[in-house]
């Protein structure tokens, strides 16, 4: 029998939360996966804030970062102290905070910057250059032996101010001189001490598996080194490639809220948290019941409205109007199911439960479970009736119906 009890104890189900894919626990997909730890660096306040138009006061930003750190986030970029005297404010509020979540400085490899980030009071920061070499070269007029020099030496002196030390060489997938990184990467770690290196996918051009590729030689190259991946989604591809890198040995994945970021975003924190939580089996510790919440103080800050259908965390995830969708979703609710035509439920993430609403796509399923709910009894001939307004209704108005229009469309159909 397929039914409710083949699906318990399987690692694609649990009901009541959710219900995924099987395929993604075959032995030969998930292996890669097992036994990982992965953390999240969050970039929202950021990369985030450097979306179009988006601006936080320093209030703001400890509120963004509270959020996030109640949730249980691991990792928070609070900001690049030179960047204003607003974010360097902001910065320092937050690390007088003392919030569980790692507060991480992001700083040009520059010793004034890193002299800002320790007057912020951080722990650990991420230095960062550009590693294309064509920029380096046309751009800042910076031979491979002055790349080098200039990384070493600042890395070193975050050394020896005792800060965590993490390097992030941006825009690095569109270089063709591999030799080049190798040479400047090796070095690094040989000459200072390197906690992590961000491998970064700045205008997103590598696909997933390129990703895997760019990964496997930096394992290669830095055996001893944690590694870190930092992707944009001009393809739409960032969580694939997140995953990739994870499969190939990155253990920290940089995310934005609501996806925010420089053009087409940085990689969804609620949608990364989710897909390794669901789809690859990796316990984050992370707090999902809070995700909605934190994506709708980001979204109210940040004065960027979400798409009602965004992944995760839109707003009418939990809305269903399509009447094959009604039909299966009551059918299965009766045969024991809670979870039902979803890959999770919406309360897993921290939103309101699902609900059949009514609208130019509703069915028979749905005008006779509205009809219970306010105890109407109708004949068969009468709910096709009142299904066809209800979908005319729907299709005219352009949204869904209120209670209010269903029950004045049941009284001129039922003469009551």
């Amino acid at each position: 029998m397929y039914d409710i009890e083949r699906l318990k104890g399987k690692e694609h189900f649990e009901n009541g939360r959710y219900w995924v894919s099987p395929l993604n626990f075959e032995d030969e997909v998930v292996a890669d996966f097992r036994g990982k730890t992965v953390q999240i660096h969050d970039v929202t306040l950021r990369d985030g804030e450097q979306t179009v138009g988006v601006a936080y006061s320093p209030e703001e930003r400890v509120a963004i970062a509270e959020a996030l750190s109640d949730i249980g986030i691991h990792r928070i970029e609070i900001g690049m102290p030179p960047a204003s005297p607003e974010i360097l404010e902001g910065m320092k509020r937050i690390v007088n905070r003392n919030l569980q979540s790692e507060m991480v400085a992001f700083v040009r490899t520059i010793k004034k910057d890193i002299d800002l980030a320790l007057e912020c009071g951080v722990k650990t920061a991420i230095l960062e250059h550009i590693m294309n070499p064509y920029a380096c070269d046309a751009a800042y007029g910076l031979s491979k032996e002055e790349v080098i020099e200039r990384i070493v030496g600042t890395v070193k002196y975050a050394n020896e101010n005792n800060l965590k030390t993490i390097f992030m060489g941006w825009d690095l997938t569109r270089g063709d001189d591999w030799d080049y990184v190798k040479d400047v990467y090796t070095t690094l770690a040989r000459e200072t001490k390197l906690d992590g290196l961000v491998a970064v996918d700045t205008v997103g051009v590598a696909s997933p598996r390129a990703v895997r590729f760019l990964f496997k030689k930096l394992r290669e190259w830095l055996p001893g080194v944690p590694l870190e991946f930092h992707s944009h989604n001009e393809f739409g591809l960032g969580n694939a490639g997140s995953l990739e890198a994870i499969s190939a040995g990155a253990s920290v994945i940089h995310t934005a809220y609501n996806g925010l970021g420089d053009r087409t975003g940085n990689v969804a924190t609620e949608e990364m948290v989710m897909v390794l939580e669901l789809l690859a089996g990796i316990k984050t510790g992370i707090n999902l019941e809070g995700l909605t919440n934190v994506s709708l103080t980001v979204e109210n800050i940040s004065r960027r409205v979400l798409p009602a259908n965004k992944p995760i965390v839109g707003r009418d995830l939990n809305k269903l109007e399509t009447g094959i969708a009604a039909d299966l979703h009551r059918k299965f609710r009766n045969a024991g199911f809670d979870i039902t035509i979803q890959a999770f439920l919406p309360e897993v993430v921290g939103m309101e439960p699902i609900k059949l609403v009514l609208g130019k796509n509703s069915g028979a399923a749905s005008i006779e479970y509205y009809l219970d709910q306010h105890g109407i009894k109708a004949t068969e001939e009468q709910v096709k009736d009142i299904t066809d307004r209800v979908k005319w209704q729907g299709r005219v108005q352009h949204t869904l119906l209120t209670d209010a229009q269903f029950l004045k469309i049941c009284s001129d159909v039922l003469g009551s």
